[in-house]
């Protein structure tokens, strides 16, 4: 299969117990989330390039564009997880174009608790 039809798909995982990440985009590096009124009450700061976030927990997307959603409209969404999630981006007729950035990141709560999220960056932007 030619380099150009696969998605970009990378995992990173932070060490437990450290501060929960804030993730930029590697194109313009601007911050996806920023901080709310509260501690850990973060609020989607999206820019151009950010395509969707994915929450593992919630198994569903929490931010999408118009665009991200057009694609994936006749997609099945209902059994996505980490496993097939690249694949997904394929089907949705993602390349090369797109980065997704799966990031783990774990705490304490009333026990150790792991968190996976997935922030897409739509390379395919930059042409339009």
């Amino acid at each position: 299969m030619k380099e150009e039809l696969i998605p970009q798909y990378a995992q990173v995982m932070q060490p437990f117990g450290t501060k929960i990440p804030v993730v930029h985009c590697p194109i313009c590096g601007h911050p996806t989330m920023n901080s709310g009124e509260v501690e850990n009450d973060a609020v989607h700061s999206p820019c151009k390039h950010l395509a969707f976030i994915f929450i593992g927990e919630l198994g569903d997307f929490e931010y999408k564009t118009e665009k991200f959603e057009n694609r994936i409209t006749n997609l099945d969404t209902e059994e996505l997880d980490f496993s097939n999630f690249d694949n997904f981006l394929k089907q949705a007729g993602y390349g090369n174009q797109m980065l997704a950035i799966e990031l783990t990141f774990g705490g304490m709560a009333c026990g150790p608790v792991w968190r996976t999220e997935v922030f897409g960056f739509d390379y395919g932007t930059l042409t339009e």
